[in-house]
């Protein structure tokens, strides 16, 4: 009998601390996430009412909109994580998901949302300062302002496009890099020669904008926020400039496949007739003509080197020694034959002696 209670206590103690290890799982596992059911309450009563005290926007506008607690259960990204529930389902763009800020993360979002800026404006306000609060404005440190850290407004030419800290009335501050997705190689087809054309190093005039593209008088003009890659329209008056007097039109063109331009004025696409030339001695043919080269856009500096838009000397012209040329072509040319007024060359003149002529 002695036996018997003896293994009797001894299973007794054995239950006993099965229990309480059971219970202790028990309180541990409540302290678990686990997806939101129907029944179960995370959040206060009105939550989700816009016009409930313990509505989350009032809650979160309190906190500086510290989105930390939220993350914790709705994971970085607000797509659910252990609730279960997507911040999304209600709204769409807001919370802003982790790396929003950064210089790929903030671009790519609005292009892939097709540029919500009146959702933005929801929050932000409609100049996008906050309507006063400093947490929600766009235009403060770390966010849109210039290299002089004054505000500049997310609808800025150079927001999107460019230089992102240019300050206001810069020279070709539009023009990529960096590219509408953050690209900044010359090599990716967004950024490529744009400098080259607006800026520095261009071994011509410096070009506008509307040489190649529509630009847009506002923001959301019709075709200005589309799909990429951006349109290519000749539209001003220099790469399909009249020459030979006006009796010798270019047609120029851009392949989107290629990437490379036709028939531009710009790249040799010309003539001029000893008839009606100013000069009409420097002539060994009846017409003088461009070498109508065909550049890549991301190609580099040689496509736009000496000699490649038209032949040196062109063809057509008495044969003369590079160093020559500015004897001629005063004041554009040096004695080593580079170009030393960027502004007078390819500028749609044929500069002479000190002077300019039409083509």
């Amino acid at each position: 009998m002695r036996t018997y209670k003896h293994i009797i206590v001894i299973l007794a103690g054995f239950l006993a601390i099965a229990s309480l290890m059971l219970t202790s799982c028990s309180d541990l596992n409540k302290e678990l996430p686990v997806a939101v059911s129907g029944s179960q309450k995370v959040h206060e009563e009105g939550w989700l009412t816009t016009a409930s005290a313990n509505f989350h926007g009032e809650a979160l506008k309190k906190t500086q909109y510290d989105l930390y607690d939220c993350s914790t259960c709705h994971s970085k990204q607000y797509t659910g994580g252990v609730s279960g529930v997507s911040c999304y389902s209600c709204h769409s763009l807001y919370p802003h998901p982790a790396g929003f800020k950064s210089a790929s993360g903030h671009p790519a979002f609005l292009y892939n949302q097709s540029y919500p800026l009146g959702q933005c404006k929801t929050c932000h306000g409609a100049t996008y300062n906050g309507d006063g609060n400093t947490v929600l404005t766009c235009m403060k440190s770390g966010c849109h302002v210039d290299a002089n850290n004054a505000p500049k407004s997310p609808e800025s030419c150079s927001a999107c496009h460019g230089s992102f800290t240019a300050t206001p009335g810069t020279p070709g501050a539009a023009a990529p890099p960096s590219s509408v997705q953050g690209e900044t190689s010359t090599g990716a087809r967004g950024v490529g020669a744009h400098q080259k054309h607006l800026a520095t190093g261009t071994v011509g005039k410096t070009l506008k904008c509307q040489e190649c593209h529509t630009v847009p008088a506002q923001l959301n003009a019709a075709g200005h926020l589309g799909t990429l890659p951006a349109e290519v329209a000749f539209n001003d008056t220099l790469a399909s400039l009249k020459t030979a007097r006006g009796s010798f039109t270019t047609i120029p063109s851009y392949s989107s496949a290629t990437l490379k331009c036709s028939n531009t004025y710009c790249h040799g696409s010309w003539k001029i007739r000893k008839a009606t030339s100013a000069t009409p001695y420097v002539y060994t043919d009846s017409v003088m003509v461009g070498a109508n080269f065909a550049p890549s856009w991301t190609g580099g500096p040689s496509n736009a080197s000496c000699g490649s838009c038209h032949g040196l000397p062109p063809t057509g012209h008495i044969n003369v020694a590079l160093s020559t040329c500015g004897s001629c072509h005063l004041g554009v040319v040096g004695s080593d034959g580079t170009i030393t007024d960027k502004s007078k060359h390819v500028n749609g003149k044929v500069n002479v002696f000190g002077q300019e002529y039409a083509f």
